[in-house]
């Protein structure tokens, strides 16, 4: 973490067989893996366990006072004849409990007015809550009775090595309770713990404190104005917190890890105003593409492409972030941005997702620049080899203008003449690599402009972690002349209400519009060839149905799309490979199958295929999903809401970022936040970016020594930056 290291073995801290079964199960091999696995829950008098409900049948940890406890006859004539019954109290709820068998021992040490650390399992009886066969550990026994171990809590005296140093430790003022591993238990990782904190290297303080440092950032405090605390307290008091509680180290390990990230996108953002662009003019074909447009531009695109322009207009290489909602306009705001470098003498790189995506965009900008002398190609992985050698060739020689591909565009057999701009079409389809593979296409003189384009709204958090390094510009509003979009949640077993979704689809058919049905598959039960077939002999007999998946050949996939566009094709069952740009206007209509396995994001990027003409649009969400679950719940959110951004954000509290650097899905190095919450830690990441502009500006040499402990192939993409 930010240049802390301590790679010494386990064994320095606890007993090799100990450490060898640690380091087996668990994978914490190290003294910074054990430092660096941090609580997940707390413990303190007075203070529950989880801020979270209880729930019947799970675990629960807790500090607790004995309020009373007597020794009891069982009379149900099962088991022993004795036990020992006890209420205890974590400061929040009463709770009631039994001990069967070795009563004489249980007596002496649960006593009331004992503080014990208590484990086991939730039931609830007539109201009252109950913890079943728990295990213990004393705390703080009363003064009439002995100390005491029992059950699986004993594993804390065992690593402590005697009574006197497990009472020292469970008389600290909280508890540290840790994620359940293979191999190991919250008993035993306190005792591990405590064993590790008094070996570990003390970690020195790496943000350079500004009364020994003049001119170095003022030292970083959170929202509510508070100074962090030190790294090396952090570190410690996240294990075993002071009266103060756990919040003062999360909250600087929180800092920690937002400023890792943001240093990285601080030295991306450094190293990009070291670089010379090209500065960007409009001219002539700008010109004759919007006289020539049927429409008057949106006042969001106005602004965007304002933005744009000033940007694109100096010698420093533009790195820009253009989000905006579904259908807002963005193809036709890289469009004019594309022709600003083609009227300046460069050529221009649009790459799309996936080659549907592709091949739509080629045709739509030939049709569009129709009236300019723009030359735009296309590039894909399954053209015909003489089409691919005769489009580089091109391109290398500067016939073309605008070159329209996917992947395929980045290989080293591509070469361009003189690239000017890359527009990328939804950047999480892309990694970072695979922009500085396009930027290593340019001139050797000149670093090309850059624009990522993305229909996912972005709440701000994200934007300052994922897409530090670009500077984002909103488009709001949508062109004029479409329609709205409704939705509406369609459960699987209310027969009649699916029934009547088909006969709604047949009508919008008879009234001229067309429909996608996404299936989950591509085959099997509820698979896009099952429904393609039962749609046309059962569901809507008469109808002309068409099916679209990944499986197919780009041809005949090309053919499904302009048979569709063309209105010879009444109902596309697809998968998901149209969620990102496919342009239908007369596409009225949409319902997804078993819609409860798509996020968020998905369901808005799919239901924007519809509405993009000015008759209103239909979206069913059918759903086998109950009605009291989550899954259906975040149907209904997204029935009720049009709003990407809150979509976005609903989106971001269920789930976990992937690689924040940037980094595909390889599993080569997964930049996980492990405190960091994207959802709640705006302020915090806020504050780590200021801090890391700062530190940039003031020791650039300090800045990229924090950002070393990154791995490799992180490093060589964040200097490519």
């Amino acid at each position: 973490m930010l240049g802390w290291q301590d790679p010494r073995p386990l064994s320095v801290a606890i007993s090799n067989d100990r450490a060898k079964r640690l380091a087996d199960k668990p994978g914490i091999k190290t003294i910074a893996d054990a430092v660096l696995n941090f609580p997940t829950t707390y413990a303190r008098l007075g203070s529950p366990q989880s801020l979270d409900e209880l729930r019947v049948g799970e675990k629960y940890t807790c500090a607790g006072e004995i309020l009373h406890a007597a020794e009891r006859e069982n009379l149900s004539g099962r088991g022993p004849r004795k036990f020992l019954s006890f209420t205890f109290t974590d400061g929040v709820r009463n709770f009631r409990s039994a001990l069967f068998g070795n009563v004489a021992y249980h007596r002496q040490r649960i006593k009331k007015g004992s503080m014990m650390l208590l484990h086991g399992k939730l039931s609830e009886f007539n109201g009252q809550w109950e913890l079943k066969n728990p295990s213990y550990v004393s705390i703080l026994p009363a003064l009439d009775a002995e100390f005491g171990m029992f059950g699986p809590l004993k594993t804390i005296v065992d690593v402590m090595g005697s009574e006197t140093a497990a009472q020292e430790l469970l008389a600290k003022p909280w508890m540290a309770g840790y994620k359940r591993r293979p191999g190991t238990s919250t008993a035993e990782m306190l005792g591990v713990m405590d064993h590790v904190l008094r070996v570990m290297d003390e970690p020195g303080e790496f943000l350079p404190l500004p009364r020994r440092n003049p001119g170095a950032p003022a030292w970083p405090v959170d929202g509510k104005g508070r100074p962090l605390i030190s790294f090396a307290d952090a570190l410690r008091h996240i294990h075993q917190p002071t009266e103060a509680g756990p919040e003062p180290a999360r909250r600087r390990l929180k800092f920690n890890e937002a400023l890792e990230l943001q240093l990285v996108m601080a030295l991306r953002r450094s190293d990009a105003t070291k670089r010379t662009g090209v500065a960007l003019a409009p001219g002539e074909n700008v010109g004759k593409l919007i006289a020539g447009l049927p429409f008057d531009l949106s006042a969001g695109q106005k602004m965007a492409l304002e933005d744009i322009g000033s940007r694109l207009g100096g010698t420093t290489p533009a790195n820009l972030l253009l989000h905006g909602e579904v259908g807002s306009g963005k193809t036709m705001v890289a469009l004019i941005s594309m022709l600003w470098a083609v009227d300046s003498g460069y050529q221009c790189a649009f790459i799309a997702p996936t080659e549907i995506l592709a091949v739509q965009h080629a045709r739509n900008l030939v049709k569009m620049l129709e009236n300019t002398d723009v030359r735009v190609s296309v590039l894909v992985g399954s053209q015909k080899q003489a089409d691919k050698q005769r489009t580089l060739l091109d391109l290398v020689s500067g016939q073309t203008d605008i070159l329209v591909g996917t992947h395929a565009v980045i290989q080293d057999s591509v070469e361009f003449y003189r690239l000017g701009m890359v527009i990328v079409d939804e950047q999480h389809r892309f990694g970072v690599e695979q922009r500085n593979k396009l930027r290593e296409s340019a001139p050797v003189d000149a670093t090309p402009h850059m624009m990522v384009m993305t229909a996912t709204p972005i709440p701000r958090s994200v934007g300052m972690t994922m897409f530090g390094d670009l500077t984002p510009i909103t488009l709001v509003g949508k062109p004029g002349g479409r329609g709205d979009i409704e939705t509406v949640v369609v459960p699987a077993d209310k027969y009649h209400w699916v029934r009547r979704a088909w006969q709604r689809m047949r009508e919008e058919i008879d009234a001229g519009g067309q429909a996608y049905v996404v299936a989950p598959r591509i085959d099997g039960y509820s698979g896009v060839e099952q429904w393609s077939e039962r749609i046309a002999t059962q569901e809507l007999p008469g109808c002309s149905v068409a099916m679209l998946h990944g499986k197919m050949d780009a041809a005949d996939k090309d053919r499904v799309m302009q048979d569709f566009a063309a209105g010879k094709i009444d109902v596309l069952v697809a998968t998901t490979v149209i969620e990102v740009g496919v342009d239908v206007p007369n596409a009225s209509m949409m319902m997804i199958l078993e819609a409860e396995n798509f996020g968020f994001s998905q369901l808005h990027q799919l239901r924007g295929r519809i509405g993009r003409g000015r008759r209103d649009s239909l979206c069913l969400l059918h759903t086998t999903a109950a009605p009291d679950s989550p899954s259906f719940h975040r149907l209904q959110v997204v029935a009720d809401s049009n709003d990407g951004f809150r979509l976005a954000e609903e989106d971001l509290k269920m789930r976990t970022e992937g690689d924040i650097l940037g980094e595909d899905q390889s599993g080569r190095s997964a930049r996980r936040a492990s405190l960091l919450d994207l959802s709640t830690d705006g302020e915090i990441i806020e504050s780590a970016r200021d801090y890391a502009e700062a530190l940039v500006a003031y020791d650039e040499q300090l800045a990229r020594s924090l950002v070393v402990d990154i791995e490799i192939d992180d490093q060589d993409y964040i200097e490519k930056s």
